[in-house]
């Protein structure tokens, strides 16, 4: 059968990423604000939104306890953050959950729990300052730091188990350890009746993966992380044409679903496994940057300037396989 003749029929699961992408474009456009200095603002779930924040994303899950913030953004934009929450709901902000001690995450923690009141065991404390809850190596990062920052600025609660879960505005939240992965202080958050799952670095659909090895980070606990992350990611299975599934949150780019993570995951395998056979063979650095194990994914994901390149990912990988901790 010649080119000219094939009739392409689009299958089930394209039709409805079509009629996703078509509803979300919809509701952004319905929600862009109306001047420059307001950030932008999307409803995914009756109850949960995402802040736009200067490039990075800010989740909040709004109830009867009052608003969760997922991160808090950049510090230049912690303003405009407490702004939008206020545009939101009169609730006040009640808890922000960091998912990684990276400025971007935490800058805004100091100005944006200000505005809020202390979550205590009743929920309705008048007490101010919101309670940030984070990793202990977010903690013991952020009161490294050169300059430190503000007392106001840092968790005022911290954990080191597999999960912290809690039970807020009639959902079970859970705080999910996933360090090694960017950092040594990754966590996601799971709303589990909105089926809302705010992942941090974890994914970046913008670009590959950071692996930040010097504060803790590596491919192999960015595989971990997407693994994990597969387990809790529902898809729009079997009634594809219906609007239900996962929704995945991260710290920045678009919201994505469980077919956008399972095509990350697979980038990500695929690469380190090409990687992986060529340290085999005894090649060097440089010479696996010239065979490019990047090939078919550069485009999309691949970038040759800015604070994260495929050079830099590649280099992370290699050097972390090479490592006694990072051989198979």
């Amino acid at each position: 059968m010649t080119l000219s003749s094939t009739r392409f029929t689009a299958p089930p699961w394209l039709l409805a990423l079509v009629l996703v992408l078509g509803s979300s474009h919809g509701l952004l456009a319905q929600q862009r604000p109306a001047d420059n200095g307001a950030l932008e603002t999307i409803q995914i779930r009756p109850n949960v939104y995402v802040i736009f924040s200067g490039g990075s994303n800010v989740t909040a899950h709004v109830g009867e306890d009052g608003v969760i913030l997922v991160d808090s953004g950049p510090a230049a934009t912690a303003d405009r953050v407490v702004q939008a929450v206020k545009a939101i709901t009169n609730a006040p902000i009640r808890l922000i959950l960091n998912t990684s001690a990276h400025p971007d995450h935490v800058g805004g923690n100091e100005k944006v729990s200000a505005a809020g009141l202390q979550l205590n065991p009743d929920s309705f404390s008048d007490e101010p300052q919101a309670t940030i809850l984070a990793h202990e190596n977010v903690m013991l990062k952020m009161s490294g730091a050169d300059p430190a920052p503000a007392t106001g600025a840092l968790p005022t609660e911290t954990f080191t188990a597999r999960h912290r879960s809690m039970y807020l505005n009639d959902d079970a939240v859970q705080m999910l350890r996933q360090t090694g992965a960017v950092t040594d202080g990754d966590s996601m958050v799971h709303f589990r009746r909105a089926d809302v799952i705010a992942v941090g670095d974890i994914i970046d659909l913008r670009r590959f993966p950071m692996i930040d090895a010097k504060n803790g980070g590596s491919i192999q606990g960015e595989l971990d992380a997407l693994n994990r992350l597969l387990e809790l990611t529902v898809p729009a299975m079997p009634l594809v044409l219906k609007p239900g599934r996962t929704l995945l949150v991260p710290g920045h780019g678009p919201v994505a679903d469980y077919a956008e993570l399972v095509e990350y995951r697979d980038m990500v395998t695929t690469i380190k496994d090409i990687i992986e056979d060529q340290i085999k063979k005894g090649m060097t650095l440089q010479q696996v940057k010239a065979a490019n194990p990047t090939a078919g994914y550069r485009k999309r994901w691949g970038a040759e300037s800015g604070e994260w390149t495929t050079d830099m990912f590649v280099e992370a990988i290699y050097n972390g396989l090479k490592s006694p901790a990072g051989k198979s």
